[in-house]
């Protein structure tokens, strides 16, 4: 969503212009510019919404086009911070709004005939690259609904306009090959993990990716790896410059910008996670003084509110980093993520909360502890709850990731995890909720044995490594654990005790949360009882998870 600027662009940005001053680097945030565009279109009447999507397109046309003004801080602010009947048709809407648009752009770039005219959304995007006449152009992609559109237009660029085209993001940091497979002519050169050096290295000499750490290309029709490297300083790289972008352009009041002060993750060993991989398999971090100049810099170009969107924080990092927030007297407000461990003290947490910290999204997975185990997690149920409960006595609000179906879990495993939600229901602000899927290179799919899953293919190939169907010796099929997390849908979904559709936008949680304080609170009667007992898989169901 576009409620914030894209912070991979910045660093590279800031990185190439810091250690190659003769380049000059130019970031366009496309994903913004398109919905931008979409919202114009609106407003003249010249986009017709599917009824399938919208049953009353005039309605939705309207109530969107309010939802954009009210989101980019026009209108009654009340109807933003402290008047959720208003949000929440607005989010939602916005929200429907996106994945059209992302199912629309995906489906027509993948089927794009190169004898037509190319739409004039697409026409309009090429056009935003090729005005800045540049001599090279790179796209950071983190989302796979973004590579059908990247991939199109890196092919017309080299075709149609000889241009050398770079590409990178996290998406890549496995699946290289598979996108080079799918999308043969969109690339010059793919970057595998970091991509500060890399692109560096590649810009003092685009026509020799064999030389630099990472790079992913086609030499003579045959795929070309090289290692990546990772650089343990990460000062060195220097600060985001998102001079380019124009915060008051976002979808959100108030500009919210994200920071990265670390790379990879200090436990590294969640069964079910990728996401660390692109930092190398390391944790390293930011100095403290680093990041502390770093946001006294923000603060001075009037921005105080801040993702942290680090994998996780290390609990006494968050304290040595609090700490220096406070010595600073930075007047901040941010969001994080990390594991509620029992080294999360309510020491720690109060200090957190002194230091402008307003939510936590914790990864809580499950509310079982032998599923917690198999995991990997390194919680245990009892120290989750207590960190829940300390967070939410210091004034943190608590968000908190759960999952449905891992190999194994049956139907009363996951139902310990609804009632440890309902235990704890009076600290907890939203769930972010899902059922398992198999990731490849995970450690689940690198040692599918360990945890109960007896064989593994490849359901339907994709440009991201593919989606992997597997059967397991016991516990619910993918099927069944469908049906029981859409059983405990109603449950799940009335959490947030704002709006339910506040989950979704994160940088909006943080700036409602930091103006509504204390005020918001669970409303009990909100919340359908929940009685314990466990939901049934179908009869009969096979145990092949599709």
């Amino acid at each position: 969503m576009p409620t914030s600027p894209p912070l991979g662009p910045a660093m590279l940005k800031g990185s190439v212009q810091r250690h190659l001053p003769d380049w000059h680097v130019k970031v366009l945030d496309l994903n913004l510019w398109t919905f931008q565009r979409i919202f114009d279109l609106l407003a003249a009447d010249k986009l017709p919404l599917p009824p399938k999507v919208f049953p009353n397109p005039a309605a939705a046309r309207a109530n969107l086009l309010a939802a954009a003004q009210v989101f980019r801080g026009g209108g009654d602010r009340a109807d933003f911070y402290s008047r959720p009947a208003r949000y929440e048709p607005y989010a939602a809407l916005l929200l429907q709004l996106q994945n059209v648009l992302a199912q629309e752009l995906m489906t027509y770039c993948d089927g794009y005939d190169p004898q037509t005219p190319l739409r004039p959304l697409l026409q309009e995007l090429l056009d935003q690259i090729l005005v800045e006449k540049p001599a090279c152009v790179g796209f950071s992609m983190i989302f796979t609904q973004q590579l059908a559109v990247g991939a199109l237009l890196g092919k017309l660029l080299r075709q149609r306009h000889g241009l050398k085209v770079l590409m990178g993001g996290s998406c890549f940091t496995d699946t290289a090959e598979d996108f080079l497979r799918w999308y043969p002519e969109s690339a010059d050169v793919i970057v595998s993990g970091e991509g500060e050096d890399a692109l560096v290295g590649l810009l003092r000499d685009l026509n020799s990716p064999q030389n630099v750490p990472g790079a992913i290309f086609r030499r003579d029709g045959i795929v070309q790896k090289i290692p990546p490297t990772f650089r343990g300083e990460l000062d060195f790289f220097g600060r985001p410059d998102f001079s380019d972008v124009r915060l008051r352009d976002y979808f959100s009041p108030e500009p919210v910008i994200p920071v990265l002060l670390s790379r990879g993750c200090y436990w590294r060993r969640c069964a079910f996670c990728v996401h660390y991989r692109s930092a190398g398999l390391s944790y390293r971090m930011h100095s403290i003084p680093f990041v502390i100049d770093m946001l006294k810099d923000f603060v001075a170009q009037g921005v105080r509110s801040f993702a942290f969107i680090d994998e996780m924080i290390a609990p006494k990092h968050f304290e040595r980093l609090a700490l220096a927030i406070k010595q600073a007297n930075l007047d901040i407000a941010y969001y994080a993520m990390s594991k509620p461990v029992r080294q999360f003290t309510p020491e720690i947490l109060a200090l957190l909360a002194e230091s402008g910290c307003k939510y936590m999204l914790w990864g809580v997975e499950s509310g079982n502890q032998r599923v917690l185990e198999l995991m990997d997690k390194g919680t245990i149920v009892a120290d989750v709850a207590q960190t829940l409960r300390h967070a939410h006595a210091a004034g943190i609000k608590n968000h908190v990731f759960v999952i449905c179906g891992f190999p194994t879990e049956t139907p009363e495993e996951y139902q310990d995890t609804l009632r440890f939600l309902d235990e704890n229901r009076d600290y907890i602000f939203a769930v972010h909720r899902g059922t398992f899927a198999l990731e490849r290179n995970s450690p689940i799919f690198d040692v599918p044995d360990r945890y109960g899953i007896t064989r593994v293919w490849l359901k339907k190939d994709d440009p991201c490594g593919g989606r992997w169907g597997y059967e397991t010796t016991a516990g619910m099929s993918a099927q069944q654990a469908f049906a029981v997390w859409v059983e405990a849908l109603p449950f799940l979904r009335v959490f947030n005790p704002y709006a339910r559709s506040l989950p979704n936008f994160r940088d909006h949680a943080l700036l409602i949360y930091d103006r509504a304080g204390s005020q918001l609170r669970p409303d009990l009667r909100r919340f359908p009882l929940f009685n314990g007992s466990p939901v049934a898989p179908p009869a009969n169901s096979p145990r092949a998870c599709m």
